[in-house]
């Protein structure tokens, strides 16, 4: 072994890429005009829930009245309280450690291209990379407590869903922000009744916005850095009277921009619409249905070596030069998702009530990646590769409620089916992108006498993904103020491969395995004061095998188990007007940590389990009401993760994170400024093994780092006017232009890093009419 060398990379300050000009826009104001006849009238009482207030529990939870979340928001008043204005906050009946982030905070103080992830970085624990600018680009690093995107979950109301390999996200092909109603994220495993593959590492809890009842049609334009133009177009139809009080929500969003990077073009357009129909006095049902088609150069390099940002500049991506595997001609992906629900919400008694999606989900990404130069048929021609990923997952959500004055015992299960096409070949540009083979050769290509493959394919194959998780859990109310809830979990889940051409291996592979597991909850809420309260929760996380298992030659060799954690925390949550906090420390036991190796003696890959990891640390956040519609928050995480065997520290976890801030909302002026702080990381050569100190033969870290964003915006409401209301705002991120390098990975001695983007700002406009 060689020595361990190490290096800190400090902040560098190049030139901030210039500005892009403000740009013409134009916006539609004549969709829907007609809605108004058909829609009720606004009273100022809305209809409340079916369920009377005065009911048993399950009357009063089971069909809470929706959020009537407007777009166009205008205060005439000051702000008076610090939970309304807080950016994160926990709920008093939590039971473990939890950040909701609200509309106002979507709609007023992230860029108006966010993502989640974006949105979701104001939270302690959570770090987010995005090199292309705010939402423009996929995250590149979105972290929770440590835990990488494919080791928690991400759902959309309620509902699972990410790639079938891996369970990571792509957080620019589904939900922009100005289709969310709520950003939620739970940092534990949950309950039993939380479902998913990665309650593992947490989850981050996405939710839709809801129609409001009184009829809007609100068009939206934004522009800004990189030549951003953003159109967004939302219409709420308002009850509608004719059809027994259902109502809807729709949207349709166009964007397009440069991005941060050199040649990255993105485009996108997204669609969404949201109807709930309520039957008779004790049931609600609601269909969502949501459209996204994206299409970006995608860099070549994903990160660069400290070299690369030199002779390249901070801010490279692709270029024009046909004649280099850099050029964006060679670089680019197109991807389509979608994700449609039919749900089903009904009081089937006093004491019973009854929850219950059924879902389908899809992501269609086919990528132009790996250029190359020289192809079988001329050693100047262009190649590169096309990857063909698609899936379409089915599933079914399902919890049937009894509450009394005793407790809540809720039961239920989720299913999921998935199935996957993944694909990738090599193309001659040079001769129109045919199949790179010699002329005349097969398409295909050939295996050998040991079943080898050689031909143009990297892989092809399908794979399958069923998952099936049944629970029960008892919220036994144990004397007033106390309530402890035990529960059960049976997680039962098999990958099934079909591929002719295995990833890695190219061999074929026909193979399936199944793993089950029990898992046990126990967690407690004590309610000291109206509005003080504790929790402790222990549990267990689980994390679905990767298909990356089985693209070995023989997945029977394996010394592998599923990937879990035990998990132990405590908190305290404390809400008044005046001051809204929480905190809380924990533990984690993170069990069965998998890494490659090769079997002795060979050189073929297989998976081995180190002994694990310990995770501990301690997280708090705050919101203060100082007066006249000021308040000022903060909130901050300190963790230590390391592997037990060599008491390394565990790689690309940052150690800790902050934010700090004011808001203020007053007489229709809105601003907010603020920082957040994400922790150092460090990583290490790819083969080591996470038991061995010594195995670690280059270590390269980077410092963390601070990042400041304002907001600040004025709106209005109208009166005998066609406008109702109007609102501006001006978003400018990474406010002081700091520049900064994340590291990636190593290889050798030579650092990959991230290199985050510069000063961005973003001015919008939005119309209620």
């Amino acid at each position: 072994m060689s020595i361990a060398s190490s290096r800190r990379i400090q902040a560098s300050h190049p030139v901030l890429r210039p500005l892009s000009g403000a740009i013409a826009f134009a916006l539609v104001a004549g969709l829907a005009l007609a809605m108004p006849a058909y829609a009720g009238d606004n009273d100022a009482t809305a209809t409340s829930s079916p369920a009377d207030a005065s009911a048993s529990r399950a009357n009063a939870n089971a069909l809470k009245a929706p959020k009537q979340l407007e777009e166009v928001e205008v205060q005439g008043t000051a702000a008076q309280s610090a939970i309304t204005q807080a950016p994160t906050q926990a709920d008093l009946n939590i039971t473990q450690p939890q950040s909701v982030i609200g509309l106002d905070w979507i709609s007023n103080h992230v860029a108006p291209t966010a993502d989640y992830a974006t949105i979701a970085a104001i939270a302690p624990g959570v770090t987010n990379v995005s090199t292309a600018g705010p939402g423009l680009g996929e995250s590149k690093q979105m972290t929770l407590r440590g835990f990488n995107d494919n080791q928690y979950n991400v759902t959309y109301d309620g509902i699972p869903f990410g790639d079938t390999n891996d369970f990571s996200h792509h957080t620019s092909s589904y939900f922009p922000a100005k289709m969310l109603g709520q950003v939620l994220i739970d940092r534990g495993p949950g309950n039993a009744s939380t479902i998913g593959e990665a309650t593992f590492g947490g989850t981050v809890a996405l939710s839709s916005k809801d129609p409001t009842d009184s009829f809007s049609f609100i068009p939206t334009q934004s522009f800004g850095s990189y030549d951003t133009s953003l159109t967004h177009l939302e219409v709420n139809s308002g009850k509608l009277d004719d059809l027994g009080g259902g109502k809807f929500i729709a949207s349709g969003q166009y964007i397009s921009t440069d991005t941060a990077k050199t040649d990255g073009d993105m485009s996108r357009k997204t669609g969404y619409i949201k109807y709930v129909q309520p039957i008779g006095s004790s049931t609600e049902i609601t269909f969502l249905s949501n459209y996204n088609t994206i299409r970006f150069n995608n860099p070549n390099l994903s990160s660069l070596t400290l070299q690369q940002i030199d002779q390249l500049g901070r801010n490279f991506g692709l270029n024009d030069d046909r004649t280099s595997t850099n050029c964006a001609c060679y670089n680019y992906q197109t991807k389509q998702t979608d994700l449609e629900y039919l749900g089903v919400h009904s009081l089937l008694s006093e004491t019973w009530s009854l929850d219950n999606k059924v879902y389908t989900y899809a992501y269609d990404n086919t990528s132009h990646e790996s250029p190359y130069v020289g192809t079988k048929a001329s050693p100047t021609n262009m190649g590169g590769y096309v990857k063909i990923n698609n899936y379409r997952a089915w599933g079914d959500t399902f919890q049937l409620v009894h509450a009394d004055d005793h407790g809540e015992f809720r039961t239920g299960g989720w299913y999921e089916y998935t199935d996957n096409n993944r694909s990738s070949i090599a193309i001659d540009y040079g001769r129109g992108g045919a199949v790179d083979v010699k002329p005349g050769a097969s398409t295909f290509g050939t295996f050998n006498s040991k079943g080898v493959y050689s031909g143009p394919y990297k892989y092809t194959m399908t794979d399958q993904l069923h998952t099936g998780q049944l629970y029960a859990e008892y919220q036994w109310y144990a004397y007033d103020g106390l309530s402890i809830t035990p529960g059960v979990k049976y997680f039962d889940v098999s990958r099934d491969i079909q591929a002719p051409i295995n990833q890695t291996t190219k061999t074929p592979l026909y193979y399936k395995q199944s793993w089950d597991k029990t898992l046990g909850y126990l967690t407690a809420n004590y309610m000291l004061r109206d509005d003080w309260s504790i929790y402790a929760q222990a549990a267990q996380g689980f994390l679905t095998p990767n298909l990356n298992q089985f693209y070995v030659p023989d997945p029977t060799a394996n010394n592998t188990h599923p990937t879990q954690t035990m998990n132990y925390q405590f908190g305290t949550v404390y809400k008044t007007e005046r001051f809204n906090a929480d905190a809380d420390v924990y533990f984690i036991n993170y069990k069965n940590y998998q890494f490659s190796t090769n079997v002795p003696g060979t050189t073929d890959p297989v998976y081995y389990l180190a002994k694990g990891a310990y995770i501990k640390g301690i997280e708090g956040e705050a919101t203060y009401y100082v007066a006249a519609g000021t308040s000022v928050f903060a909130n901050a995480s300190f963790q230590d993760a390391y592997f037990k065997g060599s008491s390394l520290d565990m790689p690309n976890v940052p150690d800790r994170t902050a934010a700090l801030g004011v808001m203020y909302e007053n007489e229709g002026f809105f601003a907010s400024l603020y920082d957040k702080y994400s922790g150092s990381q460090k990583a290490y050569n790819s083969s080591f093994n996470p038991d061995v100190a010594s195995s670690v033969t280059s270590t390269i870290s980077t410092g963390g780092y601070w990042q400041a964003a304002m907001s600040v915006g004025y709106g209005q409401n109208l009166t005998g006017s066609v406008i109702k209301s109007y609102k501006v705002r001006l978003q400018v991120d990474n406010l002081f232009d700091a520049h900064n390098l994340v590291i990636n990975s190593v290889s050798g001695n030579v650092g990959s890093y991230y290199v985050l983007p510069g000063r961005s700002w973003f001015a919008s406009l939005s119309l209620a009419l």
